[in-house]
């Protein structure tokens, strides 16, 4: 994964962005892979790890009734975090990460593996959002966080292309 945060380094050489995240169940690995390079100050701005719902609600204002809804795995939930950092930092790419690590928790509307990703991209000072879900077969916790961290770095790098 030390490749993408160098490639993530390397395009802020080019470009100015900076990257703002809240995680819920990667718990603080994509921010942890972010700041373990030198110079990441750079461009990562924060992070929120808001892994209970009731946080979602007070610190990202996702509704309490999105959550009952839909449940705090879903696009909608998703969105609403990715949104909700918007309220609080002017990065230009902004993340948001909830779904099922397991070894527990897992339905068969969101089984374990079940992620969904929130992206924001801010191009010519307009914020444009999409989620993406992905369904991991990775069945241990670390695995699952692992591939949720490596897959959003990819789509960063991605989104930083449209910047």
């Amino acid at each position: 994964m030390r490749k993408y945060v160098q490639k993530i380094k390397q395009l802020r050489r080019k470009k100015c962005f900076t990257i703002c995240i809240a995680e819920s169940c990667t718990g603080g690995m994509i921010s942890s892979k972010l700041t373990s390079i030198s110079g990441s100050s750079d461009f990562f701005e924060g992070s929120i790890i808001s892994y209970s719902n009731s946080f979602k609600s007070s610190l990202l204002k996702v509704p309490s009734s999105v959550i009952k809804k839909h449940g705090a795995v879903s696009h909608q939930t998703a969105l609403c975090m990715v949104k909700g950092l918007k309220r609080i930092t002017k990065s230009e790419i902004l993340v948001s990460v909830t779904g099922v690590a397991g070894p527990n928790g897992g339905t068969s509307k969101t089984p374990i593996g079940c992620v969904y990703f929130g992206l924001g991209t801010k191009i010519k000072n307009k914020y444009y959002f999409m989620t993406i879900k992905k369904i991991f077969r990775e069945r241990t916790r670390q695995k699952i966080q692992e591939k949720s961290t490596e897959f959003i770095l990819k789509e960063i790098i991605k989104n930083l292309s449209k910047i």
